[in-house]
Order: structure tokens, then sequence, then C-alpha cells
């Protein structure tokens, strides 16, 4: 069963995927950071939909970028 959009797995997926693509450090702060504004930015400006899915999206990224700082997410 794959992940389904939106969901906090779904944002862990599309972090540790862009960190490996750019080859990045899972362990760096800031470039977690900048990935994490990135997908927030193409949630608020980018993406159609209604808002309250868009409300759920941004609190499930917010746990995603959370869950990924502390080191909780499954390693690369």
């Amino acid at each position: 069963m794959g992940v389904i959009f939106g969901t906090v797995e779904y944002f862990e997926k599309e972090i540790k995927a862009y960190v490996a693509n750019n080859r990045l450090k899972e362990s760096n702060l800031e470039r977690l950071k900048k990935i994490t504004s990135e997908l927030e930015n193409e949630l608020l400006y980018d993406f159609s939909c209604h808002e309250r899915l868009r409300q759920e999206c941004l609190k499930n990224l917010s746990e995603a970028y959370g869950k990924m700082i502390q080191g909780k997410a499954v390693a690369m």
C-alpha cells in the first residue's frame, strides 16, 4: 500500500526524497528548514484545493518536519 498524499508519512517521504536527490545531509537543520519552506510555499501558492485540505496538509507537513528534526524519522 502506498503513502497517501498529504499525510505526515507523505511529507516525510518528500523531504527524504529531496535530501537524497540533492545529496544533502539529514542532520543539517537549515537545509531541512529550506525544504520544508519550499513544500509549504507550494501548498500555499501552487496547490489548488479546498482550504480545509490545505490546512490539514500544512499541519501534517509541520508534524513531519518536527519528526525529522527530532530524529524520529526512519533513516534514509
